[in-house]
């Protein structure tokens, strides 16, 4: 009786402290994505007039042909076929989007071009992320900022689906999405370099 009374506040004890090191880690958690928020926050009020300067230029340039779209659109993503594929236009927006699987692999690629009236304001999202540094992770997933080829992104991974997402700023024009399912998250790397969307600036 004497042993199960010990065991019993041990237990007990056990609990409590288990229970407070889950508030503070989540008290600790909120306080640095509360920081970084702020930072991000200062970050995108130093960078105002600069991404203000790349609105202006934008609005004076023409966005992609369908035929540009067309000639810079890969036929093959690591080594998967271009299943569906789909160029949208509208009066100062142009985007370009085309998915590519086998099996249950599937990789998903959209871009909007952010030449032209329209465009210009239709990539802001991307072009104030740009600006921004990330580094989070709960049960959900996690979302943190990475460098591709000289480029910010910002990669994030849902644990539910085991998706694998990447959306950067291309070349303070492009927005870029892309989204991989059942594949490694090294992958993402892999189809920045095979997409070439450097060849999207020749234009």
């Amino acid at each position: 009786m004497k042993y199960l009374k010990h065991t019993t506040a041990i237990l007990f004890l056990v609990t409590i402290l288990i229970s407070c090191g889950n508030e503070t880690n989540k008290v600790k958690s909120e306080i640095e994505n509360t920081s970084q928020t702020v930072k991000n926050a200062k970050k995108v009020t130093e960078g105002a007039s600069e991404m203000e300067k790349n609105i202006q230029q934008l609005r004076t340039k023409e966005h992609l042909t369908k035929e540009q779209w067309e000639s810079w659109l890969p036929e093959t993503v690591l080594q998967m076929p271009r299943t569906s594929s789909q160029i949208n236009f509208m009066p100062g927006l142009g985007s370009c989007s085309a998915s590519y699987s086998i099996g249950n692999k599937r990789i998903r690629v959209m871009i909007i071009d952010g030449a032209g009236e329209r465009g210009a304001g239709g990539v802001g999202p991307y072009r104030m992320s740009s600006k921004m540094d990330y580094d989070s992770k709960d049960e959900w997933g996690s979302t943190k900022t990475v460098v591709i080829d000289g480029v910010k992104a910002k990669k994030s991974y849902v644990k539910t689906s085991g998706m694998y997402s990447l959306s950067m700023f291309y070349a303070d024009r492009f927005a870029v999405d892309i989204e991989l399912h059942d594949f490694s998250e090294d992958s993402l790397e892999e189809v920045v370099k095979e997409l070439d969307l450097s060849e999207l600036k020749k234009f």
